[in-house]
Parts: structure tokens; sequence; C-alpha cells
């Protein structure tokens, strides 16, 4: 079936490893390190002001993407390349970055993270190689010789923590925590760092240096190295950048609370406006103004639980001022209404407790979107009816979101709206009503007729208690707001795994429309609850190319976020 009849349906260069480097490779096998105290930050970078200012490159094609994922990135294959940063007088110190390779020319290139850089040609440096293999190194004026190396699984696309430390003459490396390599060696004593790619294409961020350096070689003999087999796993926790709003409740930051952080954002800022926010429980309505984009929510420790932001508030309550109730979207916690917003690793949630009132209307929104161009990373969203709206400022605007490996939770149309909203390797999960045939809805889209694209599931996994009834979860239902026939739902769930909650007939009506006019439909999902049946409209393998992330999220400016 065509598209369009969906719609209408509803330089340097390694050379060999010298003799001696291979003795000193064995002889640390029996080096182990000790844990030092954590101090003080000395350089960070997570480039979401959109610019590399502070680096210095040389070979390849370095740039900070534009296309709303904010990392630096190398995008050629044809050359070996670097990037620097930092002091030249810097000693002993932890350089940590995320990494993601994306394309290898050849069966033997890598990308690294560098340290005690003395020019573009001599540094030590942890490559993270395409033949599975991770090496700590030294490049001595173009010539690299192998201090230690272990096994690691490499995956072109997925994103990796590599950190290494020097301290006096001790060298550690290890990948996403684990896979540690070590060595005793004197050939530099200071220097900056850096990222480097050799005929690779790479994405770097959250660049870090810290004084907590690698610690004293002791006697005890390490485990065994073992390869990394978690290179999906959520970031490690990074300092604020430079420039940062911090939020902090213990007083340590500039505010207390998120709404006055944003607050202090200038109106109308044309660059980025990271808001670091430090661990505990933020309950507060919280607003990002139209006139606000730019702005950046991000977690300090790398765990999403460790920082929630969270209200109570049901479309029932009613108001202080006697002036009635809140209504659905009054009883966000999170209303994000500028351009350009991103989060990462924290929590939005509304704990309305339903047990405990008796309302005629009991929807109680965790988050409104209201902005375009929006990016949630490692984010939970947690509530119960009504949980998320991706929407837009008006029925004629298309507003888009893109959730990258979320979590989010819900009953009865939890994920609901007329915006265009992506969910990416997240896990949807349903939450138990306690009943036997109907513990609810995942969606209740309301896409504009004109807008071709509604919500996708691509890569999600939908789960639920295990207490939940089999056959008791639809997949969605239309929702025509005031009765509007031009809102018509587009929903796909595609390469997606469904747990065995999902109904055969996962599909239903709303208020007197038919979800057979709607746009729903399956593609090439597995899972218990994913049984093919007459009633589960399948995308025909011909227009699968047409309902990407990448399509979904162009729009008329070609923005993607899906690196």
């Amino acid at each position: 079936m065509p598209i369009t009849d969906l719609f209408r349906r509803a330089r340097w260069r390694p050379v060999a490893t010298a003799a001696a480097g291979l003795a000193l490779a064995t002889a640390m096998a029996t080096l182990t390190f000790t844990a030092t105290a954590a101090a003080a930050t000395l350089y960070a970078d997570d480039f979401e002001d959109g610019n590399s200012a502070g680096w210095t490159s040389s070979g390849g094609s370095w740039a900070v993407a534009t296309d709303g994922s904010r990392v630096l990135r190398q995008s050629g294959t044809s050359a070996d390349a670097r990037a620097r940063a930092g002091s030249s007088s810097w000693r002993d110190y932890t350089v940590t970055a995320r990494v993601k390779p994306t394309a290898f020319n050849g069966s033997n290139r890598f990308t690294a993270v560098i340290a005690r850089a003395q020019s573009n040609t001599s540094y030590y440096y942890l490559a993270l190689r395409s033949n599975h293999t991770v090496e700590l190194k030294k490049l001595v004026g173009g010539s690299s010789t192998t201090l230690a190396t272990g096994a690691v699984t490499v995956t072109t696309s997925a994103w990796y923590t590599l950190s290494l430390s020097v301290s006096g003459t001790a060298l550690r490396g290890t990948v996403n925590g684990g896979t540690a390599l070590t060595a005793i060696d004197a050939q530099f004593a200071t220097g900056g760092i850096g990222v480097a790619t050799f005929y690779a294409a790479a994405s770097f961020d959250d660049v870090t240096v810290s004084d907590s350096a690698a610690p004293s070689p002791s006697a005890s003999p390490p485990a065994s190295p073992s390869p990394s087999s978690s290179p999906s796993a959520p970031p490690s926790a990074s300092p604020p950048p430079v420039g940062a709003i911090v939020v902090a409740k213990d007083g340590s930051g500039h505010h207390t609370t998120v709404q006055a952080a944003v607050d202090a954002v200038p109106a109308n800022n044309t660059g980025r406006v990271t808001i670091s926010i430090k661990p505990g429980t933020y309950r507060e309505l919280v607003t990002v103004p139209a006139n606000k984009p730019f702005v950046s929510f991000v977690g300090t420790t790398g765990n999403a639980a460790d920082v929630v932001i969270t209200y109570d508030n049901a479309s029932g309550t009613p108001k202080p001022d006697g002036s009635g109730t809140y209504g659905t979207t009054g009883s966000t916690s999170v209303l994000l209404e500028g351009n350009d917003f991103t989060a990462r690793n924290l929590t939005f949630s509304n704990t309305f407790d339903e047990a405990a009132h008796d309302y005629s209307a009991e929807q109680a929104v965790a988050v409104t979107t209201r902005g375009d161009r929006l990016v949630f990373d490692n984010v939970q969203i947690l509530g119960n009816q009504d949980t998320l709206q991706p929407s837009s400022p008006n029925a004629a605007t298309v507003s888009r979101a893109y959730y990258r490996n979320c979590y989010i939770e819900g009953d009865v149309d939890f994920i609901f709206g007329r915006g265009t909203a992506v969910f990416d390797g997240c896990e949807i999960r349903s939450l138990n009503r306690g009943s036997t045939s109907n513990n609810g809805y995942v969606t209740a889209a309301s896409t504009t007729i004109t807008n071709p694209y509604g919500y996708l599931f691509t890569r999600c996994t939908l789960t639920t208690a295990s207490d939940v009834a089999a056959q008791s979860v639809h997949l969605g239902r239309p929702w025509h707001p005031s009765g509007d026939v031009n809102a018509i739902a587009q929903v796909l769930f595609r390469d997606s795994v469904l747990g065995a909650h999902i109904k055969d007939a996962p599909w239903t009506d709303m208020s007197g429309f038919s979800w057979r006019d709607a746009r729903f439909f399956e593609y090439r999902n597995t899972g218990p609850g994913s049984t093919v049946t007459a009633d589960r409209p399948q995308l025909p393998d011909a227009d699968a190319p047409q309902f990407t992330a990448q399509a979904y999220l162009a729009g008329g400016d070609g923005w993607n976020p899906v690196s």
C-alpha cells in the first residue's frame, strides 16, 4: 500500500610494537591499583553550547553536530585525526569521554582518548579497536608502542565510556568501568588531553578531566580483564560544564529549585544553557516558556532515579483560588514550551494518588511538551493516567520530540496528544489496574490529519508487572479532542518486543470514533504479544523506509537527533 493510501486510510601512523614495550606490558600483568579520593574537576565539555571552542584539531573533519545531538563528531574515515584541549602543565589526572564509533575503514582501526599530549604526534592514548581489542599505548613522534592490551566487544553505533588515568609513571585505562589495563611508563610527565580516530568516524561527548588520577600500583594481582558486554549502559556521572546553572536542594548550587534556574535564563536566549541538577526530589511545578529555547536539564549523577522533578495535581484537583479545577493539561508537573529543549539522566513524575481521591477527572500529567526539536535521553517519565502529553502550540503546528533509552509508565492513555514523537529503545510499562480484561491503553494519539507522523515506537520493549493479566492492555485508541474530526491518530509500533499483556486485538474505539479510521500499524514486532491477527494492520515492507525515526523527525529543517 503506498504511503498516500496509508494516510487516506487512516596524521600519526602506528608501527609494529617494540620488543621493549611487550616486555613492559608483560611485567605490568602483576600490577593493580588502589582507589584514591575524589578531587576537583579541571575541565568539562558536553558540547551543549553548540561549538568546539577550546579544542584544536588536526586531520579529519571535526564539528559539533547541529542535528540536535550536540556531540563532537569526526565524520571522515580516510585519515587519522585528533582534537586536543586542556593545559600543557596538567600532570596527574583522569580524562573520561563517552565515545561512539560510527564507521571503521578497515579491520584494525580505532577511536581513542588522549592524555599528557605534547603535540599531535606525542601522547598516551587508550584505543578502542575494530578488531575487538582495547590498547593502552604511547605515541612518540608518530611511532606507537603498545603498553597493555585487552579484549572488548566493539560495535559501531554503540556508546562506550573510555577513561585514561595518569599519575606519576602509572597509567590506567578502562572501558565502561571495566576491562582495566595498567602500565608503568615515564615518557611524558605533563600535557593536555584529547580525542582521536584512526581511519574511523566517531562521536564524542561528556569529556571531563579530574585531578583524581591513576592511583599508585600495589603488589596484589588484579582480576583477569574481561570483555565489556554493556556498550549501551547509561552514561556515567559528569560534573557540570563550565557556565552551567547548578541546582541543589542543599544550597550548594546557584539555586535550590529548578524553576528558579529556568527563571534565571535570559529571555530569547540564542545559545545553549545547561541547568545541572544535583540529586534530590524537587517537588515543584516547572515551566520552560516558549521564549527560552536551548535549555538543557541534566542530572549530575548519570542515574535518572537520583534527580526527580515531581508534583501531584490531577485534572479534578480544585485550584487554590476557587476558580475551578486544573483540567488535564493544567495538571502537568513539567510544561516544556521552549524549542530545542533537552533532558538527560533524570526523572519527571506526577505522584497524584488515585486511591486517596474521588475526583470525577483523575488524569494527572507528568510532562507536556509543546516546543519543537526536544530530546529526552535516559529519562524516566512516571504517572498513571495521561502520563506524557507530546503536544504542540496549536493543531496546525507540528512539534517533534525524540525519546532515547527512556522509561515511561502509566495505565490509561498514558502517552497521548497531537505531537510527533519517536520512542527509540525505550521501555514502555503498563501498570496494573486490577482488571482481568482491561488494564488500559498505551496511546491515545490525536494527530492532525495533515500531519503524516504521530507516534513511532521503534526497538522498544512493552512490559508490565508479573501479576498483570495477559491479553488485558490495548496498544491504543483514537482521541478526537472535543470531537475534532480532523484528529486522525497515527501510531506505529515497529521492531519492538511486545509482552503477553498486549491484546490480540490491540486497537479499540474511543468516544464513538472507530479505530479503523485511524492510522494504526505494526511492523515486524516480536514477543508473546505480537501475534498477527485480522485486527492488527501491518505496515507493508515497501512503506517501511518512509516510517523511520529519521523520517518522523526530519520536518522541513532536516532535524536528525538520531545519532
